[in-house]
């Protein structure tokens, strides 16, 4: 495949498409959950309706849950946190290029390196059995979804590094999509 700017690399770009619109229908069942279990709570409170045992945990979980899974999400939109200072003084061309692999490289090890930490935490959870105070849900479910956030957001950061060495030429000027910094531009 010719290194066409704006061209897209089908496969792999058809594939991020799908995953972030499954991703982001998840994020919005998710966030319709924790709207209904908090409005719910808070008409029982007021005496409207019973107060249910949990609903609070229900929601602090759900949170737990869309925080991290939005991750992939962010990436795809170049949303997340970014540090874009060096990369305004950088030439174009390659060097732009280059930023954006290691932008993605060191992004892809964060998060491995997040999710093994995590991992550990999680071990730590099931060996002393604890358990959260009103659902006795074991604490080390909820914390599943930062391990699966963390992966499939190396995941996605890998994608994008391959991205770059198959299109390189749309990460070659400032205003491309990509760009670090680039307020809401997606690919």
């Amino acid at each position: 495949m010719s290194d066409q700017a704006g061209a897209p690399v089908p496969v792999l770009d058809s594939g991020l498409a799908v995953f972030d619109r499954a991703l982001r229908v998840l994020l919005t069942v998710a966030f319709a959950a924790i709207l209904v279990v908090t409005l719910a709570q808070v008409a029982g409170r007021n005496g409207l309706l019973g107060t249910f045992t949990g609903a609070d945990e229900i929601a602090r979980y759900l949170m737990i849950v869309t925080t991290f899974l939005a991750i992939p999400v962010l990436i795809r939109a170049r949303l997340h946190i970014a540090v874009d200072a060096l990369a305004h003084y950088l030439p174009t061309g390659r060097v732009q290029v280059w930023l954006h692999r290691l932008i993605y490289a060191i992004e892809a090890a964060f998060y491995l390196l997040f999710a093994n930490f995590t991992v550990l935490v999680i071990g730590n959870y099931q060996r002393t059995g604890q358990k959260s105070a009103e659902l006795a849900i074991p604490l080390s479910w909820p914390m599943l979804a930062m391990v699966v956030g963390a992966i499939l957001g190396a995941v996605v950061s890998l994608a994008y590094l391959l991205r770059t060495f198959l299109r390189s030429a749309d990460y070659t000027t400032k205003h491309g999509a990509g760009f670090p910094g680039a307020e809401g531009v997606e690919h």
